[in-house]
């Protein structure tokens, strides 16, 4: 009966090549489309799962609740995890991990640098992350030279056919006057893609040795802790609460009323749900219902088109259905033939979705821009859940088709007509489904309509400053030499103007945020955001002047250090722009004057600019004037068409 059932289904295949031909493009591309976007939803959803104490290991979050401030950060007092660990035994193991891009030379003469990114941590990053090492014994620091594990990949593209261990290769940089050395203790696995910590290897140092501050400040860093199994975290937030409140003995009452409090992510969470501006891996919870979404989508359209081809072509065999019905065929066989050659559509289907996919894979690891961990062909669970899902899709999507026919009337089948003794539902059915078919149709339209317009959109909208020709220099610590390395960078042919800053666009909306006291209700507060740069920084992004005058050499030497913003920014009048938006809402009348609300001393009006994504609507912003930096950004105007020059001439300083 199979056999049977398997030739009259490849000799119907092979009868109609235009339909078939048809229907198995349409089914090819639908299924491939599916699983091309099905693999990008399970690999975004199974970032940092692969650690052994996943359920363990959460990253210290900080939440500023203290007066005038708001909002969370990714990091923390400098060795806060330490203490907890010291103070609470919930606490198994603690570390500084964080992110960070460095250039190296293999060789200390050599010119070429290669682009490396890294895992910053501490020694105890061993006690906390899981690495399978291959060479070397990086557990063991080496004292006097910066240690630096690599991966299994980066040793073989920049050490083939020797081992990299004991070698030293030099870390380079435009703010360092001399190349700083670092050791290869060790290779390891490549660390997998699917982490928000993906890197080439980790550069590993001895743990800070500054005490967590009584007083409530200290520097800031980011730290994982790994917690005992079960631990009930909630209690565990509330408690440490509690005790950094009783911990700052030696803080003032007003340190105390605005002392943050700490919460924890778990390492699972990290990479879909976080928006903070220095983490450069992440994605967004909303993409994967997306994402999610438009792959169901895709098979929905694909199955409606099989369904409707089905239906209108098993018209054309009713006298077929006929004879076998007079010949003693049951509905039971016929549905059952109709199931069986669906199946075979689907097989064909499905092998030649499965090639289009695997040939499709390296483009599109190419658009996303890396390696995705989870593929269909390389999980036997994955690989069988697809073939399970094309089977049972081609029993669904054919029995409608095989209901329908095997329901005609023997007398109207063998007249090769529609009539009498056919299923009423039938026309409605199909009606539904076309429609069905046509709604989906407009979606997708409407959706890449929309798409385009988004796009259009975002090429000709106006932010309010001028991002074209400007190269930025992500943040680093200056050492003092902030101004000198500004000088030098000045002097490359092909740059306009300099600017240092804390804050660029696309890195957050702000350096800070400030709650504002409403001028018409004291009760309410105004969230303002604070760009904290030198006086050169709107010549450099371009602000357009409404009113007053821009910062110039008057305020040049002046300003908040970093280190004292934070705190004395309601206290020491500084110069400011404002965004003329900011001055409507704070009901600024007079320029050049102390501005009580703000403590500040606004010079002009700029016109309002977008800091942050065009999808959310342009906040109350100041830009305040600030001449020295512990951190700094390097944000460089550029003549236009001169922009491989300077990078040439910033890659010899």
């Amino acid at each position: 009966m199979w056999r049977n059932n398997l030739k009259i289904a490849w000799r119907n295949l092979t009868k109609d090549k235009t339909y078939s031909t048809i229907t198995i493009l349409g089914l090819t591309i639908g299924l491939a489309s599916c699983m091309l976007v099905g693999t990008v939803v399970l690999d975004e959803i199974s970032y940092d799962r692969f650690w052994a104490n996943k359920d363990q290991l959460y990253r210290i979050l900080t939440v500023e609740t203290s007066a005038g401030m708001e909002g969370r950060t990714e990091s923390a007092y400098m060795n806060l995890g330490n203490e907890l660990k010291d103070n609470f035994p919930e606490v198994e193991a603690a570390g500084k991990i964080s992110k960070a891009s460095y250039s190296f030379r293999l060789e200390e003469n050599k010119k070429d640098a290669v682009q490396m990114d890294l895992i910053q941590a501490d020694t105890n990053v061993w006690d906390l992350l899981d690495f399978s090492v291959l060479e070397g014994v990086p557990e063991n620091y080496i004292a006097g030279v910066g240690n630096l594990v690599i991966s299994e990949e980066f040793s073989k593209a920049n050490f083939p056919n020797e081992s990299p261990v004991g070698k030293v290769i030099h870390m380079v940089s435009p703010y360092l006057e001399e190349s700083k050395p670092f050791m290869i203790t060790g290779v390891i696995s490549n660390i997998p893609s699917n982490t928000y910590l993906r890197s080439d290897g980790i550069q590993v140092s001895l743990p800070a040795n500054r005490e967590l501050s009584r007083e409530g400040w200290g520097y800031y860093e980011e730290q994982m802790i790994r917690m005992k199994a079960h631990t009930d975290m909630p209690a565990f937030k509330e408690k440490i609460n509690q005790w950094y409140l009783e911990f700052i003995t030696d803080a003032s009452d007003d340190t105390r009323r605005r002392a943050p409090t700490f919460d924890f992510q778990p390492i699972e969470d990290i990479y879909l749900n976080s928006d903070f501006a220095h983490q450069k891996v992440k994605g967004s919870q909303n993409n994967v219902y997306l994402f999610s979404g438009i792959a169901l989508l895709l098979l929905l359209i694909a199955c409606i088109n099989f369904i409707n081809l089905s239906a209108a072509r098993s018209i054309k065999r009713i006298r077929e259905i006929g004879v076998r019905k007079v010949l003693g065929a049951g509905k039971k066989q016929l549905v059952f033939q109709f199931l069986f050659e669906s199946l075979l559509f689907f097989v064909i289907s499905g092998v030649l979705a499965g090639l289009v996919y695997a040939l499709s894979l390296d483009q599109l690891e190419n658009f996303l821009g890396h390696h995705l961990e989870v593929q269909l062909f390389d999980n036997g669970l994955l690989l069988l859940s697809f073939v399970s899902g094309v089977m049972l899709i081609s029993v669904i999507a054919g029995l409608y088709p095989a209901w329908m026919v095997s329901g005609f009337a023997v007398g109207n089948a063998l007249k090769n007509r529609i009539g009498k003794g056919m299923n009423t539902s039938v026309p409605a059915i199909r009606k539904a489904l076309v429609s069905t078919q046509f709604v989906f149709a407009i979606l997708v339209l409407i959706g890449t309509v929309t798409v385009w317009s988004q796009m259009s959109y975002m090429e000709k909208k106006d932010l309010g400053y001028d991002p074209a020709n400007v190269l930025s220099i992500s943040s680093f610590a200056t050492e003092g030499k902030a101004a000198a390395l500004k000088q030098q960078i000045a002097q490359i042919p092909g740059v306009e103007r300099v600017s240092l800053s804390s804050w660029v666009p696309t890195r957050g909306s702000a350096s800070m945020v400030k709650l504002i006291k409403h001028p018409e209700d004291p009760d309410q507060t105004i969230p303002v955001n604070f760009i904290l740069g030198d006086s050169d920084l709107p010549v450099v992004l371009g602000t357009k002047l409404l009113d007053g005058r821009g910062f110039d050499e008057r305020e040049q030497g002046e300003g908040l250090t970093a280190l004292d913003t934070a705190k004395n920014i309601a206290e020491v009048p500084s110069k400011i722009l404002m965004t003329s938006g900011t001055a409507d809402i704070l009901q600024v009348s007079e320029l050049g004057v102390l501005e009580s609300n703000l403590q500040a001393i606004p010079l002009g009006i700029i016109e309002d600019f977008h800091s942050i994504s065009l999808r959310d609507p342009i906040k109350p912003t100041v830009i305040m004037v600030s001449n020295e930096f512990n951190y700094a950004s390097v944000l460089i105007k550029v003549q236009e068409g001169r922009e491989g020059d300077v990078l040439a001439g910033l890659n010899t300083l």
